[in-house]
Formats: structure tokens, sequence, C-alpha cells
């Protein structure tokens, strides 16, 4: 018996669905990447910036008050007084008749690494009168105190009056304040001059001694080379206060005073590069993140998307120019170090993304890389006018999608894009 014939196989009927693609990387993962990139090298250099000023504040400090001076804290000079032919047993403290203090600064400041330490050159008179309203004459020890290494003070230029001649030099046993001892006469009194020469760090202040009336005081503080100025803590403001651009003049003066205080002045410093630097890299990721917005729209638009490999480097690229900026302000001045590493690298990105997409004119990228890196840090170094510095940038973003909402091309190719998802929906 013959077995049937077996049917030929049937091929399947034709379809119309276009062959598998090959897989491709998800195109959230590349944009993750560069985001992890951006923020690792901000973070990083951030983290350097900041241990590095915990440092400056510390051991840095110590090195350069041992080589160039410490925040000056003079004490107005002391008189003690006992009536004459009497042994110095039972010193009484006198007040002065009269102080008058002048202190002329230029400002020299030290820079160690991107910390910039606000040291001054000064030169101190003080004017000094004791009056004896005694019936009888008095021996007096007039005290001044000096601390000589902690100033830096320059021996050569230290100078001692008495009513307007000159005096022997005596600084006592330690070092540390000039001695005169001599008698007034009733009704008399002695005129004490001195001056010298020495170096400080940050601030100046002059203490008029808390247990004794101040009489006749008048303080003179003027600093040349700044434009800002504060008052340590408790310290009493300046009665007169006149600025330039680039010179600072405050005078107190006061009559008559029923305890001592504290007068001086913080003295002008310059801006905090290392925590610029900081606060720039810790708010690096969100321009980066429009740039990679910007980025996306341009490639929609001339149909060239960005590779995988390509969005980390541009993230790289992006994150290591604040590295460059920190690095480089550390041997250069902050002024110098920013433009080159910002424009230096931003050719670079111009250069690169023209390559990849050739068909979009060079300004453009050169107008990402201002609106997404140079314009953002400039906010955060112009600190008085970051607000206004941000909202000019994002209406003038605003401004520009307008005026491309009313052009025939973009109103077209946003259509046709919409067309063709609606197409790949069906």
């Amino acid at each position: 018996m013959n077995e049937p014939a077996t049917p030929p196989p049937v091929s399947p009927p034709p379809t119309n669905k276009p062959p598998p693609k090959p897989k491709r990387p998800a195109r959230v993962l590349p944009i993750v990447g560069a985001l992890f990139i951006v923020l690792t090298l901000t973070l990083i250099i951030s983290v350097q910036v900041e241990s590095r000023d915990d440092f400056a504040n510390s051991e840095l400090a110590a090195g350069v008050e041992e080589r160039w001076g410490a925040p000056v804290d003079q004490p107005a000079p002391s008189v003690l007084a006992v009536p004459s032919g009497t042994v110095f047993t039972t010193l009484e403290p006198i007040p002065l008749a009269r102080q008058h203090v002048s202190v002329d600064s230029t400002m020299n400041y030290r820079k160690r690494g991107l910390r910039y330490f606000s040291g001054f050159d000064f030169e101190f008179t003080g004017q000094y009168a004791v009056k004896n309203p005694r019936p009888h004459d008095i021996d007096v020890a007039f005290v001044f105190p000096i601390e000589m290494n902690k100033a830096q003070v320059l021996l050569s230029d230290l100078q001692f009056l008495i009513d307007g001649s000159a005096a022997p030099i005596e600084m006592g046993a330690e070092r540390n304040r000039l001695v005169w001892t001599g008698r007034i006469a009733s009704g008399q009194s002695r005129e004490f001059t001195i001056r010298y020469r020495a170096r400080g760090l940050d601030s100046f202040v002059y203490r008029l001694d808390p247990s004794m009336p101040a009489n006749d005081v008048a303080l003179h503080l003027g600093v040349i080379g700044g434009d800002n100025f504060d008052y340590p803590p408790n310290v009493l403001s300046a009665t007169t206060v006149s600025q330039s651009k680039s010179a600072i003049s405050l005078d107190w003066t006061f009559s008559t005073l029923e305890s001592g205080v504290a007068l001086g002045v913080r003295l002008p410093s310059l801006k905090t590069w290392d925590e610029i630097i900081a606060t720039m890299s810790r708010r690096a990721w969100f321009p980066f993140a429009g740039l990679l917005v910007l980025l996306t729209a341009l490639g929609v638009k001339h149909g060239r998307r960005l590779a995988f490999y390509e969005v980390p480097l541009v993230g790289a690229l992006f994150g290591f120019t604040f590295v460059l900026i920190a690095y480089l302000s550390a041997f250069l001045v902050f002024e110098i170090a920013w433009p080159l590493s910002v424009i230096g690298l931003g050719a670079t990105f111009t250069l690169w993304m023209s390559r990849l997409i050739p068909a979009e004119p060079k300004r453009t990228f050169i107008a990402l890389w201002v609106a997404t890196m140079a314009i953002p840090t400039l906010a955060v170094v112009a600190q008085g006018y970051t607000g206004l510095i941000y909202t000019i940038e994002l209406l003038a973003g605003l401004l520009g999608a307008l005026v491309l909402s009313t052009r025939k091309s973009v109103r077209g190719w946003l259509d046709d894009s919409a067309s063709r998802q609606a197409g790949v929906a069906s």
C-alpha cells in the first residue's frame, strides 16, 4: 500500500515588518554616566579645596604668622605712680591725660596656594601725656606693651621720645614692653611719643585700659590698597569713615570715656577664591544638565544624536574644567587661571562638537559653552549679583525660545517631528 505523499512546506505569508534593529545601549545610561562623571570630578575638587581651606585656617596660617606677623592687638600704655621718695611697693595706677594714636597701613596680601591672607605693613605713632595733678611730686613708671616677635617689629625704626627728645629704649627682661621711670613735678606733665614699623595680618585692634577712665582719645587708622573693611568682635565702630577707590580712613574721637574699650578694624580682604571655586564645583551639575538638553536638541535637529560614548566625554571635559581652574589658581592668580581654563577647554569643546555636528555653526557651540559654563561661574564670582545674572540668563533663554517658535523652519521641523512620532505610535 502506497503512503500518501507529504505536502510541500508552506512558506509564511510575507509581512511588512522591518527586520529587528540591533540593540543599542539605553539612551539614559550615557546621560547618567556623564552626570556621574561631572558629580565625581566636581565633588572631589570641592572636597580638596575645602580641606585645604581648613588647613589654611590652622597650620598654613601659623606658618604665615611666623614669617609675616599676626593679628595686631596693641594695648594702651599704663602709668603707675608713687609719691616721690617712697618705696615702689604701693604703686597706684593713674589715667593718661591724652592718647592720640595714628596708624598708617599699606596692604601687602600674602598668597599661599588658593588662600590670600590680608597682610599689611603699618607705621604706629602714639602720642601720650601724663599729668601730675597732686600737690607733691610723683615717681612714675610708664609701660608700653609691645610684642616684638609677634608683630615683626622692625627694631631699627623703633623710636621713643620724651618731651620731644630721644630717650633710651629699655624693653624689660622679657622684651615685651617699653619701660620708662622718672619723676613728674606737681602740676606738671610729661609727653611721650612712640613710633615703630611692623607687620600684621587680618586686623589691628587698639585696647584702652578697661580699669581706667580715658581722656582725650583719638585714633586714626588709614589703609591703602583695599576698598572694604569690617570690625572684629567687641570693637567699637569708628566715629568717622571715609572711603575712596583704594583707600580707607577711619577715625575714633572721644573727649572722655568712663572705662576703656577696644578700637580697631579688620583689614580689607581679597575674594576668598578657595570658597568660590568650591561653590562653583558644587553647582556644576545643574548647568551641565542644561548643556546635555541643548546638545540633545541639536542632535535631533540634525539627525545626529551623540553616541553612547560621546556623552560621557562631554561630561569629562565639562567637569575637568573645574579641576583645571582649582590647580591653576594655586600657582596663578584666579583672574588668569579662570579664563585660561574656561577659554582653553571651551575652544576644545567647540572644535570637537563642530566635527561631530558639522552642519551647526561654531558660534552655536560657543554660545552653549558660555551659557552653561562661563555665565554660571561668573554668577558665583560676582556674589552680589548672582540672582540678577541667573535671572537675565533665564530671561534670555526664554526670549530666544519665543523668537525661534515664530520661525517657519523651526515650526516645520517641530511639525515633522510630531508627525513622525505619531506614525511610529500608530
